[in-house]
Order: structure tokens, then sequence, then C-alpha cells
């Protein structure tokens, strides 16, 4: 099926109203109530603009709600009425899961998407919005008026691993988990499919494999002169099987450092470190599918064919909302059509069937862009001018100064944001991720002469890893980690500093640190030792990772890239072998770590 439909912001919104209107979905009603002409329509508040105090507000009815208000979107909840028109842009679940709701009171929907529930500036931006109240009595009747949300997530995998307690687990509808235990990312070269990372943006579809084909819309432009259409088996007899072994990491890696107790971030799904993966993809170049299509993917890598209208790749997914909008990303065509850019689309994950929540049973793999970018269920390729308006990154992956804020600018919509100084991302910056010792996590102390830190590196663009340095003062001084060696047969394809790319996966480090004589005589003493390890690495354009999280920091928690910092305690009162006290559990994903337990392992000075 082809989405050219949904390829304006027009027909995605109609979509919407439509069910709005009482549509159907799956077999059931999502809602349907008879409206009544309200009398309070161009009531004189403006959203977000009103600080008066909820007891200074209206007292307004279920039938004021019910009501018809034209083109503004009201909703209730526990007792507040509030009009959210002018966030529909600014949603990061979209517009229409906003006017999917019109009308109605959001506990039943927030019952599902639980993170709206458990993350205090949610609600304190939805007051931002209140324009009245309800009786207690009128509150429960728009409870008992609004029904249960239809749950798209009823046949979502099986996922043992966090039955095991080893996932770190940031939202659990839509599924988005990462390894608790960072040791995961040095313990193999190749990320085990059941504990790679998984970003999900809708529910995990059920596709069968006997019934699912892969849709290319016709565009003359491009020399497609008839739309194609390809079943999995086609996909897998038709074209030269490739091998690509490429990092993945999303786009908001790390993004939790950014949170602090007086800014937070208004993204999901608040990662800490462990959304990043490394593993061995098989499957068809999306360039072989294009050219047997009809286009010279050939003439345009070696610049003697031009398609003047041809600038965007965009995939299109299988998983939608509640609506029916799919998710969907976009690649220049010119990393699509570049021989050595190995955009796959996989069916084979570390020499296994592509798991459901990696995409089963068709994913693009675009080695050196950001996760965004890598389409799980790709359904539908279209190519295009400009991005479609269903590509996500266009909203939620611009790249802003450090003094735009949410409040203040992303909420009121695109007048009020300098787009040109925003732009979307496609690869990411080199970083870097410690994962052993583990954060605020305690070591034996007892005649301990060194520590011995682990972690992993990558740069975005295939720009490679030249050097990692370590430091357990802080960054007072560094020195550079050992590179650990790769898999036997598994080799760089180019050297990084030579600028070519093409260096997709990670590079894992470990390296053994002298203490300094001050920290060893403090333990002799029997004295703990709090340090703080850091890590920095540079790429192969000898780019070096900025040394503050302030100087990162932007309001979609994109590309953090930071140095990498741990803080832990050497404790002499314990001996190699002993049982060591546990670190302490990760806060709730959007919260920062407590004040007390970070002053706690601040770095002794000496």
């Amino acid at each position: 099926m082809s989405w050219r439909r949904l390829f304006s912001k027009a027909s995605t919104r109609g979509s919407a109203m439509a069910v709005g209107a009482g549509m159907t979905f799956g077999g059931t009603i999502l809602y349907a109530k008879e409206q009544t002409q309200c009398p309070l329509v161009g009531v004189n508040m403006i959203p977000g603009k009103s600080k008066k105090l909820p007891k200074d507000l209206p007292t307004l009815t279920v039938a004021d709600v019910l009501s018809d208000h034209g083109d503004r979107i009201w909703v209730t909840f526990r007792g507040g009425v509030y009009d959210v028109t002018d966030f529909l842009d600014a949603h990061p679940g979209g517009a229409t899961r906003i006017e999917m709701v019109a009308n109605r009171d959001l506990t039943p929907f927030w019952k599902l998407y639980t993170l709206h529930l458990e993350r205090l500036h949610i609600l304190n931006l939805l007051e931002e919005y209140r324009i009245g109240n309800l009786s207690a009595a009128d509150a429960k009747r728009m409870e008992e008026l609004t029904e249960p949300l239809f749950s798209m997530y009823s046949e979502d995998p099986d996922r043992p691993r966090d039955r095991e307690g080893r996932l770190r687990v940031a939202t659990t509808i839509p599924w988005n988990s990462e390894p608790k235990d960072l040791n995961t990312l040095t313990d193999n070269f190749f990320t085990p499919n059941d504990l790679f990372f998984v970003r999900n943006h809708n529910y995990v579809p059920n596709i069968d494999k006997d019934e699912y084909t892969l849709d290319i819309d016709k565009n003359e432009a491009a020399g497609i002169m008839k739309d194609y259409s390809f079943t999995l088996e086609e996909l897998k007899t038709k074209f030269p099987k490739h091998e690509v072994i490429s990092a993945l990491q999303c786009a908001g890696n790390r993004q939790e450092d950014f949170v602090t107790k007086d800014r937070p971030l208004f993204v999901a799904p608040h990662w800490r470190n462990g959304a990043i993966g490394n593993a061995k993809w098989e499957g068809v170049k999306v360039r072989d599918i294009l050219k047997y299509c009809g286009m010279d993917v050939d003439g345009m890598a070696l610049g003697t064919k031009q398609y003047p209208g041809v600038k965007i790749c965009n995939f299109i997914a299988e998983d939608t909302d509640e609506t029916g909008v799919p998710y969907a990303g976009v690649l220049p065509v010119e990393k699509v059509v570049d021989p050595f850019g190995d955009a796959l689309l996989a069916y084979r994950m570390n020499d296994e069937t592509l798991p459901r929540d990696h995409g089963y049973p068709i994913r693009l793999l675009a080695p050196g862009h950001a996760g965004c970018r890598n389409i799980k269920w790709v359904r539908n390729i279209v190519l295009s001018q400009q991005a479609s308006e269903l590509d996500s990154g266009s909203k939620l992956d611009r790249h802003f100064a450090p003094d735009v804020d949410f409040m203040e600018h992303i909420r009121w919509g695109e007048e009020h944001l300098r787009l040109d100084q925003g732009p979307v991302i496609q690869t990411l910056p080199v970083t870097s991720v410690i994962c052993d010792p583990p954060q605020f996590g305690t070591l034996d102390g007892k005649n301990r002469e060194n520590v011995t830190v682990k972690g992993i590196s990558w740069s975005g663009g295939g720009r490679g890893i030249c050097r990692a340095e370590v430091s357990i003062d802080g960054g007072k001084t560094f020195t550079a980690a050992e590179l650990m060696k790769r898999p036997d047969g598994i080799t760089k394809p180019v050297n990084p500093e030579a600028g070519q790319g093409r260096n997709w996966a990670w590079s894992q480090f470990e390296e053994t640190i002298p203490l300094t004589d001050e920290m060893k005589g403090s333990l002799k003493k029997g004295k703990p030792v709090n340090i703080e390890i850091v890590m920095r690495a540079i790429d192969g354009d000898f780019n070096k990772q900025p040394e503050h999280m302030e100087q990162t920091w932007n309001v979609l928690g994109i590309c953090c890239n930071h140095w990498a910092r741990t803080n832990v305690r050497i404790d002499p009162k314990f001996k190699s072998g002993d049982k060591l006290p546990p670190p302490p559990a990760t806060p709730k994903p959007g919260y920062p770590w407590p004040e007390e337990t970070i002053n706690n392992f601040k770095a002794t000075t000496f």
C-alpha cells in the first residue's frame, strides 16, 4: 500500500479528524459522542498565556466540553479542562494523537501511555493550557463517557530479558529498552540481539512473511516508470546478499545527562548510556533495488547522471499510531545510491533472522546515520524532491542552540523558531560510554594499585575512532586507552584517519591506570577514595568530544557527546573477592540523580 496520500500535512490531519468524528479502528470505536453547541467558544483565554490559578477559572460542564469548539481541541483531566490546540505541532507523539482525544478525558489514554503520569514536568506542562474546571461529578462523568483506548500493543513480542531484570525499560508502551548492565557493550563485539537496545515509536507489527511486500512507488523523474512490488522471497533471490558490520545508536543516547532539576527534557524515551549496539547485518542494498526499477544509480554515483527532482529517499514503515499514520524516515538520495554507503534492507542480524523488535521481516540499515533514520518494518520506498511530512525526524531530531527552550520556544510552534538554525540530523558526532566500573559503584580498596576502565566509542558518518583517552582524576590528565582487538577476520575497511568513511562499527577499549601516590596513601590509612573516571574519544577527522554537558545541551536531547564521566568509590575495608555494595538503581526515566548520591561520590581532593 502506498502512503502518498499522507505526504501532506493536510491529509494527515484529515485522517485524524475522521477518527475524531467517530471512525472505528481495529473494530473498536475510539470515541463517538453526540455534540452540542458550546456557548463558551471564543472565551477570552489564551492557552499558556493565562497565569490564572485553577480556582480563578470558570467552572464548566460536561455539555460545555462536548460542544463544538471549531478548530480548538479541548480535553479534560482530573477535574481540569484544557485547550491544547496550540500544543498540537509540539507534541512529541504527533498531532493526531492529541486530535484523537478531542472532547474526551485523558485518563484512559494516559493509563496506556503511562509516561505522561510518571513525569511531573508533563503534568505541569498540561496546566499551562488549563481554561476551566469541572465539578467532581462532571469530572467522573467525563471519565465514564470516554471509552478505553483500543491497545494496539497486545501482540508485541515476548521479551524474556526483561523478566530476568537485565533491561532498563524507559517506556513500556511503546516499548523502549536498553541493557541495564553496560558490560553488555564490552562483553562481545556483537551485541546480543535480545539485549540490543530497542527504540519503538508505535506497536510492533506482526507481519506474515508470506504476505509481506516491499512497494517502490512510480517516479518518472527518477527513471522509475511504474510501481514495483517485491515479496520477501524475491528480495532474497533477485538481488545479491551483502553483509555490513555496523553500530547503531539512537540519536538521544545519553540524554539523561541533560536532565537537571530545573530543566527537564520533554522528549522520550530518556536513555542512559545503552542505546547503542553493534551487529552484523545481512540484506540487499537499496541501490540494487532502485537500479532494478530503472534508476541509474551508477550514473548518479559517478556524476554522469542527474535527477534534479530527486533529493530524498523516503522509507515508510508498517507500524502506525492509533489514527493510522505510519512512522517514516528519510535519507539523502546520495547515501542510498553510493556503492560505499552500504544502505541495506536487512533481513538478518547477527546470523539470525531479524527479530520482530528490530524490524522483521525487513528494516533499513543506514550505517553511520542516527537510529531514527534506520527505519524498521519498511513497507514502502518513495523518491521525492522534499522529505515527506511523515518524517518524524524533521520535527523531533533538529539540533538547536542551547538557548532554545521547550516552554519558551518549541511548544509555541515553528513561527517561534529559527528552523534554519536547527538543522535536521542525519549522522551523529563522536561519542563514548564508560561501561565498567559502573556509575556510583564501589571497588575493593585493600592493597589496590590501579583501576581498570572499559568502554566503547563510536563516531557517525563512518569516521571511525583513532584514539580513546581515559582519566581517573576528573580529566586533569589523560592516557590513551588500548583499543580492544576485533574478532578474527573482522578488520577496519579503511584506516579512520584516511578520511574515507565506512568505519561503521564501534571500537571497544580497556585500560588499566595506576592510582596516584595520594590515592594509595589515603587507602593505606583506611580512608575511602572517590575518583571521577573520564573518557573522551577522537574520531578519524580528529574531532574530539567536548568537555561539559552544557556545551552540547539542546532542547530535543540529541547528539549527546560530552565527556563520559563515572564516579566510583574505592573502599579499603573491602579486599579482592569480597561482596561489594551494589550501585544505586538509576532514577526513573526523566529524573536526575539525587543530589545526595552525587555528593556522596564526589571526587576526593588531595
